[in-house]
């Protein structure tokens, strides 16, 4: 079994690296199987009322769903691997059920960048400017916190990527 669990707050770069290293491996995207429960069980919520880096209710109960998945995956494809991609679980939590797991966390410590990166998703563009500056705060806090516990685990910092240019663009 060869498991990676790739993590972080929103907009670090996990779906992006996920995509980059899935070329040999399958993909999981929590977001997507969050957003299928979620449409499916319209009682299962995952986030409560605020902002949010990570899933603040049903953690347990998601994590009971992931896990079963991924042991049906395993039991299905035991020589395949399988790259797990999303912010709804810490590293400890991931470690905790799979204790095999490579577990890459991404970062951003620079609220600048955070609040950057924030103001490019679609989703927030409806919030004002005070949620934009908690939610990079929380972004921050959490990447320092996931900063200091590496060598548990990979850390990776952010670093924006540009994308190839593509020849219509020409």
């Amino acid at each position: 079994m060869k498991l990676i669990y790739i993590t972080g707050p929103t907009s670090c770069g996990k779906s992006t690296l996920a995509r980059e290293m899935a070329v040999s491996a399958d993909l999981l995207s929590l977001d997507a199987l969050s957003k299928s429960l979620r449409s499916v069980f319209t009682d299962f919520r995952l986030y409560g009322e605020g902002i949010s880096v990570r899933p603040t209710v049903n953690n347990d109960r998601f994590l009971a769903v992931v896990k079963k998945y991924i042991q049906v995956y395993f039991s299905d494809y035991p020589d395949r691997t399988l790259i797990v991609e999303g912010c709804h679980f810490t590293p400890d939590e991931f470690f905790g059920a799979f204790p095999s797991a490579k577990i890459i966390a991404l970062g951003i410590t620079d609220r600048e960048r955070a609040l950057a990166q924030i103001n490019k998703r679609d989703w927030m563009q409806g919030l004002d400017d005070a949620v934009k500056e908690e939610y990079a705060a929380q972004i921050v806090a959490y990447s320092a916190a996931l900063r200091k516990a590496q060598g548990k685990y990979e850390y990776r910092e952010f670093v924006e990527k540009t994308a190839p240019r593509r020849e219509e663009d020409a």
